[in-house]
């Protein structure tokens, strides 16, 4: 016993045609003792298949015809012939007609030019909501998984594999890449347009632009290049602790004027316009010290207070140990911990030079107690060597942090550890033992930091199309001259 059930797809166009399309399904009762109830996975994909072949080709035709008609003498343009175009939807596959128009001889006498219309419409051979879902998916999942999770819940054709994803998502990448550039560009020369006009209210958290700028290392997929590359992630926003972020922006290159182009055209999309305080906060790195440099002053370099914190938190758990001991080395550094919470107090509070101060006479004390032989001694001199190289190349980067923090302000840069696990760490970890070229990890990137700022649709959904063929200005025609003929 077996139930068909025939869906009518029905639609009218502009002109009152009707068009009227049949899909039937077949149901057995058989089927029901094998838990299959109701449509499935497969019976929505064909009635979707279905509707989506009848839309797709009512529209074609409808712009074909639309694009025929002259603009200029409102008569129909001659044809230059008729071809088939495949276009790749979300919804399967549609082979459409694609005729080419000519130019039209009364407007553009001399001009035997062609142009498909369909070519304005859908210039990737591919709908923007199917390259914007596939560049998704690529940049969140492996290329085999995405085009898996594809395949399973789409019509889509078998060739839609994992070499289709990763074109097109590095397709979507220089597209966002290519936008991202002229936007720059246009911001560059519009320097001196400066509307930003803000009071200076005391105490107000949001008169302050922060960047919280960090590097994350991918394995290099070039056999003749290092073993890894840095991608230089930050995130950009105005407000204290407990406010939003702000937008996120990477990029592959490292140079000066790369990282300050992409920070200020993050800035510039949460209201900068060249006044108004900005913080960099960094982990010091030398790298991310040519941000600071570069952007326009005011501009205030933070090192962030992490990174400061965990260098001291060894030294204190082993001056710990060393005085609940009670050994004789407790009694020749009776004051060890205390004096390492002296360094950790004095740093928090922007005294560096007294914290300097201090860590060279604790570790003269500690080079002097090492003819006893303890790993404990040896350890502490080693942390502490390197706490003072690194508070000494970066003493013009601790503020004080205390005054920051009552205030509401931000001291360490959490919003970009949280970036480089978000983005690099949920997509190129290193369990999976991927390897990545600077332009295929630098493209990605740029999808899925359109994506987390949630703009990554708008900006693929932007206006493509010319209004008419590309016709040299000599050739247009004069609308006097028209009426005159």
């Amino acid at each position: 016993m077996a139930v068909e059930w025939t869906i009518t797809i029905e639609g009218k166009n502009e002109f009152g045609d009707v068009c009227r399309k049949a899909v039937r399904i077949d149901k057995s009762w058989e089927s029901l003792f094998d838990g299959d109830i109701g449509l499935s996975l497969a019976d929505g994909k064909k009635i979707m298949a279905t509707l989506q072949r009848a839309v797709v080709a009512h529209e074609a035709e409808t712009y074909s015809l639309f694009r025929r008609v002259c603009p200029d003498c409102h008569r129909f343009r001659p044809v230059k012939d008729y071809t088939s175009r495949r276009i790749r939807t979300v919804f399967g596959t549609v082979k459409v007609r694609n005729p080419r128009w000519m130019l039209c001889q009364d407007c553009y006498p001399g001009m035997d030019s062609a142009f498909a219309p369909l070519n304005e419409i859908c210039p990737d051979r591919a709908t923007p909501e199917l390259m914007e879902l596939t560049a998704r998916l690529g940049s969140m999942m492996p290329y085999r998984q995405a085009a898996k999770v594809l395949g399973e819940f789409l019509p889509i054709e078998p060739t839609e594999t994992y070499a289709t994803v990763r074109k097109r998502t590095i397709r979507v990448g220089e597209r966002l890449d290519e936008q991202i550039v002229r936007e720059t560009w246009r911001a560059r020369a519009q320097a001196d347009d400066r509307h930003q006009l803000e009071m200076q209210l005391p105490g107000d958290r949001r008169k302050e632009f922060v960047i919280s700028i960090d590097t994350a290392h991918v394995r290099s997929a070039e056999p003749n290049s290092v073993r890894n590359f840095e991608l230089v992630i930050a995130r950009c926003g105005r407000g204290g602790r407990g406010d939003g972020g702000g937008r996120y922006f990477v990029t592959g290159s490292t140079a000066q004027h790369a990282i300050r182009d992409r920070a200020l055209h993050s800035l510039r999309e949460v209201g900068y316009r060249g006044f108004g305080d900005v913080t960099v906060i960094s982990d010091g790195a030398e790298i991310l010290k040519r941000l600071p440099r570069a952007m326009p002053k005011p501009t205030v370099h933070i090192i962030d207070w992490f990174h400061i914190a965990m260098k001291i938190q060894p030294m204190q758990q082993i001056a710990g140990h060393v005085v609940r001991s009670r050994s004789g080395l407790s009694e020749a550094l009776p004051t060890i911990d205390r004096d390492i919470r002296a360094v950790k107090w004095r740093l928090w509070h922007g005294r560096v030079d007294r914290a300097i101060r201090d860590l060279e006479q604790l570790l003269a004390r500690l080079k002097a107690s090492q003819g006893d032989g303890e790993f404990s001694i040896a350890r502490l001199h080693s942390l502490g060597s390197q706490l003072l190289t690194y508070v000494r190349s970066n003493r013009g980067a601790i503020v004080n942090y205390g005054k920051r923090y009552r205030a509401g302000l931000r001291v360490a840069t959490t919003l970009a550890e949280s970036a480089v696990n978000s983005l690099v760490g949920k997509r190129m970890v290193k369990k999976q033992q991927m390897r990545w070229s600077l332009h295929g990890a630098h493209m990605l990137m740029q999808v899925r930091t359109a994506d987390l700022n949630g703009e990554l649709r708008d900006r693929l959904r932007a206006p493509f199309r010319q209004p008419e063929p590309s016709v040299p200005p000599i050739f247009m025609p004069k609308p006097p001259l028209l009426r005159a003929a």
